[in-house]
């Protein structure tokens, strides 16, 4: 009888662990940029974010691309705050029609983060 038991508590705590590790990973609504940097030839750009929260890690990004606007979306470490594989630094590629840069905010909206004047054709944060 004790075997059996001693068999259902590791199984359960596998289940746990794994429904733990499955129901992260997911999209970021609280990433925020800290800091940015272009490339010489200004095709690629180089973003420093943080998260907003008190938990919760960046570990990578998706980026989709529409005309002039590029939609960066970040998605969290896997594991309950757990900061195994995270980055704080990312290298995101720039067409040259590319004008403004968003970021993922929650309900499939995104946020709009950069944009290059048009004027001196630098990029800038948002207003």
């Amino acid at each position: 009888m004790k075997k059996k038991l001693g068999v259902i508590a590791v199984l359960t705590i596998i289940i746990v662990i794994g429904l733990l590790f499955l129901s992260t990973g997911g999209k970021m609504a609280s990433v925020m940029l800290v800091d940015y940097s272009l490339s010489e030839d200004g095709k690629m750009i180089t973003l420093k974010v943080g998260v907003a929260s008190s938990m919760g890690y960046v570990r990578t990004l998706k980026t989709s691309e529409d005309g002039n606007k590029k939609r960066i979306t970040f998605y969290s470490t896997y594991g309950l705050n757990s900061n195994i594989g995270a980055k704080n630094e990312f290298q995101v590629e720039l067409s040259p029609s590319c004008d403004e840069i968003y970021f993922y905010s929650g309900n499939d909206e995104y946020k709009l983060k950069l944009q290059k004047n048009n004027q001196t054709n630098a990029w800038e944060r948002a207003k």
